[in-house]
């Protein structure tokens, strides 16, 4: 068994670009996200990423054909019971739910609130850009309604390939402009 170790997760400093026009000005609002130190264990990621590869396996994705699997730990579970979920696709499209939110809406059918660690396995593409394997918007947003700042919530994208455990994510990295009704 691995012991937890320490990641850092990088600042991320980009100032506001402003253009005039003659109609007003336009603003690309720019982003600070402090440096953060995380405590992690690889276990626990493995065994969620295994779950997650497994579970892919399952998903119904007739139309795309795009696997994707999902295994996550609910912070207000005592049990830490690894939770999973597929893709389900439906030809309406909109009937269409990913595996992230397939496994989420499983740990809230259990009564569970607080996201702690989630693990995304798309199989197909395992070796490709981190932007062509992390979570859709939808999925984002769903992950950002429960997730958590103690414990930080920490979102691990499958990354393949030899001696690889993934990409690591905490919410504002993941999502930097959460929608949250005001609440934080």
């Amino acid at each position: 068994m691995a012991e937890r170790v320490e990641l850092v997760l990088p600042a991320v400093d980009r100032p506001d670009a402003t253009t005039p026009t003659p109609l007003g000005r336009l603003t690309v609002p720019g982003q600070a996200i402090p440096e953060k130190t995380v405590s992690v264990d690889p276990d626990e990621i493995a065994r969620l990423r295994d779950a997650a590869r497994a579970v892919a396996a399952r998903a119904h994705a007739p139309y795309s054909r795009f696997h994707v699997g999902a295994a996550l730990i609910m912070a207000d579970d005592p049990q830490r019971r690894v939770i999973a979920g597929a893709n389900v696709e439906n030809a309406s499209y909109g009937g269409t739910i990913c595996a992230e939110r397939t496994a989420l809406t499983q740990a809230a059918s259990l009564g569970f609130r607080k996201l702690e660690l989630l693990v995304v396995s798309c199989v197909a593409t395992l070796e490709a850009a981190v932007a062509d394997r992390s979570p859709c918007g939808i999925c984002r947003q769903v992950i950002h309604e429960f997730g958590s700042r103690e414990p930080e919530t920490l979102v691990i994208v499958d990354g393949g390939g030899e001696g690889a455990l993934g990409d690591v994510f905490d919410l504002e990295r993941l999502l930097p402009y959460g929608f949250s009704l005001g609440q934080g």
